[in-house]
């Protein structure tokens, strides 16, 4: 499973040392200010192109064939099952072009993870798992502390029945 789109914004970024050249050799005030505005303009599509062509991607839908019976929402990666041709569609954040599509029973394992904070184990930095697809091991993250406050044991344990119940369709599927 591709999680990233190295191409897209690898030449996003390509174009960025062309504007701030055009930014930098502004020689009035009015070429500077447009420059500026497009400069920030581009900024923000670095930032957000991402998450509107994936929430395009995700309204559109999938392909007529795929019938979709259940559905998970992680944090960077939308999940859809389907137990009737036994796939799995999947669309990344960071790799909203198109969905994916793999059969289910490429997938090999899924594997819970808890990130724990400190020694006592009262406090979870993030849950995720890694499911395994085609012999590739990929990270899925279900719920991240990042800067924000650290997650609840008591928290913790909603999240590992999400992971659960995603684990048992898929396993399930594959064996009707």
């Amino acid at each position: 499973m591709k999680q990233f789109n190295w191409k897209y914004y690898f030449v996003l970024l390509l174009f960025v040392p062309v504007l701030l050249e055009i930014f930098l050799k502004a020689e009035d005030y009015i070429t500077f200010l447009w420059t500026f505005a497009l400069l920030m303009g581009y900024f923000v599509w670095i930032l957000f192109s991402g998450i509107i062509f994936y929430k395009y991607n995700k309204k559109r839908g999938l392909r007529n064939e795929f019938c979709i019976n259940y559905e998970y929402e992680m944090l960077a990666v939308h999940f859809w099952i389907d137990t009737v041709n036994k796939e799995l569609a999947v669309l990344c954040l960071l790799n909203p072009f198109k969905v994916q599509y793999f059969p289910l029973d490429s997938i090999e394992e899924i594997e819970p993870v808890i990130s724990f904070a400190g020694r006592k184990k009262n406090h979870v930095y993030g849950v995720y798992f890694y499911i395994t697809i085609n012999g590739k091991k990929t990270s899925v993250g279900v719920i991240s502390s990042g800067r924000g406050y650290l997650t609840n044991m008591d928290y913790v344990n909603c999240y590992l029945e999400y992971i659960q119940n995603f684990k048992d369709i898929i396993w399930k599927a594959k064996l009707m």
